[in-house]
């Protein structure tokens, strides 16, 4: 018998699938919550009204020292961080939606929880579990199965529709980018082996993709809590069911990459930076033009250009594979690609990078996060090579991590 949970998704099914409330109901008092306000962000209110209800909550919520007295949906205490303030992540996530519909969706949750403090901390541990986690801790650890601690309410029989391993990953993406970017890394400049003119300096370029691609890989037989962050992630952004769709299936295409050197993929894999978009004096966008953005503690050093110039800290994409010097050193493997479509990095994955990278560090809990990993390794535990994806498999971790603190 064909496995149904494997096959290849349909606009319809995603569209049954994204329909009901897929809001984890361990971490929310109410488990329609969330259903609620996505439903309210659609609806018409202005959007001020939505904003000025839930700043008045926040402004109470900031008074209100039960915010910060232990919760069961808390992430635990790391050595050297306490858990993230309630308060701080909303008022976080409100100010930097990356757009209208995300404010609306942000502020229609808060205006939901109607001044709970309860309420209002589990509303910040979902986003923080559900949302922060997934994107933040993606990182090779050991590998534990799901747990059953935290269990997401989707309809299992439209579930199916989602190809859980993406098994349709594009083998050419990286040769693409490549291409695209004209086999240049477009901040240092740097050419990639093998396909550099003469004399100029070259090194082993990466492919970087801008959203993780392991976020949108998951197992729809399993309870993980991974459709559910796909559901947060669609209504922070405002993507419909079709456009989530679209974003799943080409995570692994040029719309989704960037051509980095390792220093830049790292740390842009661990949200050091993104790209914010450049804006005319009149206010109107540049098309496919940002600015490097720093978040955190750490600045990017000043990584010298082959001349010894800075890096670039703004950049232009386009598609430089046309250009007849760059086809000069298309590899000859490569060469049946030319006339494949290359386009650029899509504006909205930059933009949940960016949202995603503002929240984590001005919310604290990118340290938060970072620290609690921290703590595992220094534990002695393996780290072969998996990935953590969703807060159950972190909630597993940091259990193991507990357990053998207290058997030491």
């Amino acid at each position: 018998m064909a496995d149904t949970h494997r096959r290849s998704s349909s606009f319809s099914d995603i569209s049954d699938l994204f329909s009901g409330s897929l809001t984890p109901v361990s971490t929310l008092s109410n488990g329609s919550q969330l259903t609620k306000a996505a439903n309210t962000a659609k609806g018409p209110k202005p959007t001020q009204d939505l904003v000025d209800k839930a700043e008045r909550i926040l402004a109470s919520f900031e008074q209100d020292q039960n915010r910060l007295v232990y919760h069961q949906s808390n992430l635990p205490r790391s050595k050297t961080h306490n858990w993230v303030d309630p308060h701080v992540l909303l008022k976080v996530m409100l100010e930097n939606a990356p757009n209208e519909h995300g404010q609306r969706y942000v502020a229609s949750a808060i205006g939901e929880c109607d001044g709970d403090t309860s309420a209002l901390v589990d509303l910040s541990n979902t986003w923080l579990r559900y949302l922060l986690v997934p994107f933040k801790g993606n990182r090779s650890l050991a590998s534990f199965p799901a747990s059953e601690a935290a269990t997401p309410t989707y309809n299992m029989e439209t579930a199916h529709g989602l190809d859980p391993h993406l098994s349709n990953r594009e083998p050419s993406m990286t040769q693409l980018v490549r291409m695209r970017e004209g086999y240049q890394c477009p901040f240092t400049e740097y050419y990639h082996k093998g396909c550099a003119p003469p004399d100029a300096k070259a090194l082993s370029l990466e492919v970087a993709h801008i959203v993780k691609r392991a976020i949108g890989i998951f197992d729809t037989t399993k309870h993980d809590g991974s459709l559910v962050t796909w559901d947060i992630i669609r209504n922070y952004v405002g993507w419909n069911a079709q456009r989530t769709q679209e974003v799943l299936e080409k995570l692994d295409t040029p719309l989704n990459g960037m051509l980095l050197d390792h220093y830049f993929h790292h740390e842009w894999d661990s949200f050091a930076w993104s790209l914010k978009p450049m804006l005319r004096a009149n206010g109107e966008l540049v098309p496919d033009t940002y600015e490097v953005e720093e978040m955190g503690h750490n600045q990017l050093p000043p990584i010298p250009k082959e001349d010894s110039t800075p890096a670039n800290r703004q950049i232009t994409f386009r598609d430089r594979g046309t250009d007849p010097t760059v086809q000069k050193y298309i590899p000859q493997s490569d060469k049946k690609l030319i006339t494949k479509p290359r386009p650029l990095p899509d504006p909205e994955l930059i933009s949940l990078h960016r949202a995603i990278c503002r929240v984590l560090h001005l919310s604290g809990a990118a340290e938060v996060i970072d620290s609690i990993f921290h703590d595992f390794g220094e534990n002695g535990q393996q780290v072969p090579s998996a990935k953590i994806r969703t807060t159950d498999e972190l909630d597993l971790m940091i259990s193991t991590l507990a357990f053998s603190a207290l058997s030491a």
